[in-house]
């Protein structure tokens, strides 16, 4: 009975994707071989062709464990491209509970046809998933349904994430960086395969959300993606960001590795232990490396390397004021509340925030690792004074300005991205704030990723609002008007970009277009005053090895 009672459960499930006969399913023929896919209903029902769980890299694991990703050897057969998956990891809050599989190395490919016609060219927008460099998939939020009513081939994917994305020993053992070379390897399938889908090797556009914003940025500043786009879409995350590099690296792999029980005196025999040790054991250890929570937010993140074939061996703030960057366009956007994350999670524990303030705030402000430990307490102060005033209490009433506070930290390094990249390049640098609460949020906060919802087709798992289509359709216009382009369009608003040394943006608070404008300004947030903290980050870093 229990049997029966599984088969009728999955049963729907399994004739979604087996009600069409073979025959009847798309399929397309690559360098690889066959792919055969299935059909999926867009927003407004129109049927488009799926292929999901297509293979861009060998898998992984044994001894391509901490490797860089291997080109995929061509089948025979047909590849049956009808499911999803995701990389190891464990989840936000509670670190314990571990999912995903080490062969995670798949592309996700969406076409707006019932059958992909090879002769046709037409644009492609590949997004990277956010989450801290730690979280997520390709298919976690970033779903096509939207894109499948317009004339554009939709690619997502996975990537390595955490330990096994972005471990590095510090030296050519394990350089770092694993998890964006995957990337990398994605983006030259697009070029050498999206073709067979009807796509446009010629025209891809890079999105990317929060850390899949960042990657898209630092895409521009690697030499290993250079010809693999031609357009950057980066939502509420650049290059320069706090968490986008990670600190002691080396020091990371030797406690991971003691606390697994790995020989720590040569980096060599350090890693080959490590590939011996089970994923979900290596993932158990994860809590050694939060400080309070989940923070600091990405422990293991993009690193500057020393091996032979590194993605980045610069710092980012250094490659964008030497103009070491891809001369194309790029679109970047932030949200009203950007400190919302990680505020939120402190929204029923103020008291004890307020109390603790000097010990979390390092954890908080993701400061730990940029400044020496002797200037914690008082830089704590320092910033507790200036946002709330004569050290006020941080309570409801306050939180805004704590959330304030988050947003600026932020902010002053967004700017930064784009004041020197369109100072440096040629090619316009846009800029929009999204500031629309929608029709669901009672306190009428905007939240990090807040816009990332009228890209994706039931992000937060419940049907849009009328109002809230309205504002989906503007920014899908903007976005493929970008994509078409390489000019962002709202309406009739002339959009101009960014022109150092002030920051020009297009204001939309709404979907009212009459209240959508531009704006000029000469700073985001008080960058003199986040200067004078010493962090050794961005410009600080370089002064202080005269590199500047």
């Amino acid at each position: 009975m229990k049997t029966c009672l599984l088969f009728l459960f999955y049963f729907p499930l399994i004739s979604i994707i087996y009600a069409e006969t073979q025959k009847d399913r798309p399929v397309v023929t690559t360098p690889l071989g066959k792919i055969r896919g299935y059909h999926k209903k867009s927003a407004k029902r129109n049927l488009f062709a799926a292929f999901e769980g297509i293979p861009y890299a060998k898998p992984p694991v044994e001894s391509r464990r901490f490797e860089p990703p291997e080109p995929i050897e061509p089948w025979k057969g047909t590849w049956d491209a009808i499911s999803v998956t995701e990389c190891p990891q464990t989840a936000l809050i509670q670190m314990t509970s571990v999912q995903g599989e080490e062969d995670c190395l798949y592309v996700n490919v969406y076409v707006p046809r019932e059958y992909p016609n090879p002769e046709e060219r037409l644009n492609v927008i590949v997004h990277i998933h956010g989450g801290m460099f730690m979280y997520g998939s390709g298919h976690s939020y970033s779903h096509p349904e939207y894109f499948m009513d317009e004339e554009v081939i939709f690619v997502n994917f996975n990537y390595r994430l955490g330990i096994f994305g972005f471990l590095s020993t510090g030296d050519s053992v394990v350089s770092g960086n694993n998890g964006l070379k995957d990337q990398v390897m994605v983006l030259k399938w697009v070029q050498e395969n999206i073709g067979s889908f009807g796509g446009n090797p010629e025209s891809v556009t890079l999105t990317g959300l929060s850390a899949g914003a960042s990657s898209v940025h630092f895409h521009y500043i690697s030499d290993m993606s250079v010809g693999l786009f031609q357009k950057g879409f980066s939502q509420s995350g650049v290059a320069l960001n706090s968490y986008a590099l990670q600190e002691e690296p080396l020091k990371k792999a030797k406690t991971l590795a003691e606390a697994v029980g790995c020989p720590t005196a040569s980096t060599s025999v350090l890693v080959d232990c490590l590939k011996q040790r089970p994923f979900k054991h290596l993932l158990t250890k994860m809590p050694l490396f939060f400080g309070h929570h989940f923070l600091p937010a990405t422990p293991f993140g993009p690193v500057l390397e020393k091996g032979s074939q590194p993605f980045l061996n610069k710092n980012p703030y250094y490659l964008l004021l030497k103009g070491k960057v891809q001369d194309l366009p790029w679109l970047t956007s932030t949200v009203s509340h950007e400190g919302l994350f990680p505020g939120v999670f402190f929204i029923k524990e103020l008291d004890q925030l307020s109390k603790n303030w000097t010990q979390v705030a390092p954890f908080l402000l993701d400061y730990r690792d940029s400044l020496a430990e002797t200037l914690w307490v008082s830089t704590a102060e320092k910033i507790r004074e200036y946002y709330l005033e004569g050290n006020q209490e941080i309570t409801m009433e306050t939180f805004p300005k704590l959330v304030q506070m988050l947003s600026d930290r932020f902010l002053v390094d967004v700017e930064a991205a784009i004041k020197l990249q369109s100072k440096v390049n040629k090619s316009p640098v846009y800029y929009y704030q999204f500031g629309y609460p929608g029709d669901s949020n009672s306190d009428k906060t905007v939240a990090h990723g807040a816009d990332a919802q009228y890209f994706f087709f039931s992000m937060y798992n419940r049907p849009p609002s009328p109002d809230e289509l309205k504002m989906k359709d503007i920014l899908m216009d903007m976005l493929l008007t970008f994509v078409k382009t390489g000019k962002p369009r709202i309406a009739d608003r002339k959009w101009e970009p960014v022109e150092f040394p002030d920051v020009r943006f297009m204001d939309v608070p709404t979907f009212e277009l009459d209240q959508v404008k531009m704006v000029t300004v000469k700073e985001l947030a008080p960058r003199e005053f986040w200067k004078s903290l010493g962090f050794l980050e961005n410009q600080n870093l370089l002064l202080m090895k005269d590199e500047l």
